[in-house]
């Protein structure tokens, strides 16, 4: 027999009990589906959260201060805190001397207000409790940037003010046409625990598409918010900046910068060792998937195993016919492994196809409930892709050889005598 007479007599064969057949398949079918399901869905995962890093940029650093406390007196008798490091702080000239460096396009210093801060935004006789904002509106790892509805998200030195529309809304102001509030004063006030009050008067800058109470003021206005809540007049100088964000011109000049700064005593996070540790934690998830529906695959050839078997024993007389016309054990062999391959085949070709077709279902219906729920997450999240295609069918067409293997070794032991005899 031609290895073209073995494909075919095989293949026949699948056909011969077509329900025995589907029945056979169906386990390989359940787990070829698990696997597409799961292993789509970590594939879709990875691809949004590349996506997102990448659109805040992977050439972006934030600088912190490193260390315990500024300063300050030891214990009596002298002896030092061996167990707390003097705090290393981000002066101006800091700032000043990293906007001078080679490859560094953008520095953003931060100035943030204690968390037991009540801050109000006062405007038409009525306060109304706001948060504050990152600078420029920054965008959070997993949150795009909000749109500006009107003027701009760009401050100036001090006195400006950026309001979001979820702020203009506790406030009581009609957001109908946010143009015209642009310009306008407000005030932000902070209030103590004891009910000790200090206005901000600001100009309106811009109104942002922000759906959350929040406002935005510049640095300068932060950092004199923060002297009169602690009463003094040089807190940047006693404690410096919170943090700093700096961006490069490439990702190559942001990993030498990460490593200088962590040379000079900072704390510095890169958004690419983020990614590097994210897309790990996926591949570890994908792992575990993908062992799941192997589990599933490996019960399959329990089912593809018996069909063989019973093939084997319904079809012996036609093994000794196949022998006495010239057909060697191994061709036999052959024959029978590759019929329970195509058994594994079609099972696998018939699950990615479910599992495709309910991965496109489900990427119509989650966009629709993240809309819902205003959450910034975009895309699909279940992900088919070719070599997750390929794999699938081929690992299914692999378990059938396996399930194969021991009802083709039988049957060409058979001897072609008593295979003839049998009826």
């Amino acid at each position: 027999m031609t290895l073209k007479d073995q494909v075919h007599t095989a293949f026949s064969n699948v056909g011969r009990r077509k329900l025995r057949s589907a029945l056979a398949s169906l386990g390989v079918v359940v787990g070829t589906l698990t696997i597409v399901i799961m292993v789509s869905l970590a594939a879709g995962v990875r691809q949004q959260i590349n996506r997102q890093f990448a659109s805040i940029g992977l050439d972006r650093l934030t600088v912190s201060p490193s260390g315990g406390r500024r300063g300050g007196f030891g214990p009596p008798g002298g002896f030092p805190f061996n167990n707390l490091s003097l705090k290393k702080i981000i002066t101006g000239q800091d700032v000043k001397t990293w906007k001078g460096m080679p490859g560094v396009t953008t520095v953003i210093p931060e100035v943030n207000l204690p968390g037991s801060v009540n801050l109000e935004l006062k405007w038409n006789g009525t306060n109304q409790p706001v948060r504050m904002g990152g600078d420029n509106f920054r965008p959070d790892i997993f949150q795009e940037p909000p749109e500006p509805l009107a003027g701009s998200l760009e401050l100036p030195d001090a006195g400006g003010i950026v309001l979001s529309l979820g702020a203009l809304r506790a406030a009581g102001v009609s957001t109908n046409d946010p143009a015209r509030l642009i310009g306008q004063s407000v005030e932000a006030v902070l209030r103590t625990s004891r009910g000790e009050t200090q206005s901000f008067s600001l100009s309106v800058r811009g109104i942002s598409a922000d759906r959350s109470p929040q406002i935005q003021v510049s640095v300068a206005d932060r950092i004199a918010m923060k002297n009169w809540w602690f009463n003094a007049t040089n807190i940047l100088e006693r404690e410096g900046y919170d943090s700093v964000t700096l961006r490069a011109a490439d990702v190559t000049r942001a990993n030498a910068l990460s490593v200088q700064l962590r040379r000079d005593g900072f704390q510095v996070q890169s958004l690419e060792m983020f990614v590097t540790v994210a897309n790990r934690v996926v591949t570890a998830i994908t792992v575990m998937f993908t062992l799941v529906g192997g589990i599933a695959l490996l019960v399959a050839t329990i089912g593809i195993a018996n069909t063989m078997v019973m093939a084997i024993y319904e079809r012996t007389r036609e093994i000794g016919i196949l022998k006495a016309m010239g057909a060697s054990s191994r061709e036999i062999r052959q024959m029978f492994m590759l019929e329970a391959g195509f058994i594994g085949m079609i099972g696998g070709v018939a699950g990615l196809l479910i599992g495709w077709l309910i991965g496109l279902g489900l990427n119509q219906v989650i966009p629709l409930y993240l809309r819902y729920r205003e959450l910034p997450a975009r895309g699909d999240f279940f992900v088919v892709t070719p070599s997750l295609a390929a794999g699938v069918i081929l690992f299914a067409a692999f378990i059938g050889l396996l399930a194969g293997l021991l009802p083709a070794h039988r049957a060409a032991k058979f001897d072609p005598l008593e295979a003839l005899r049998h009826e």
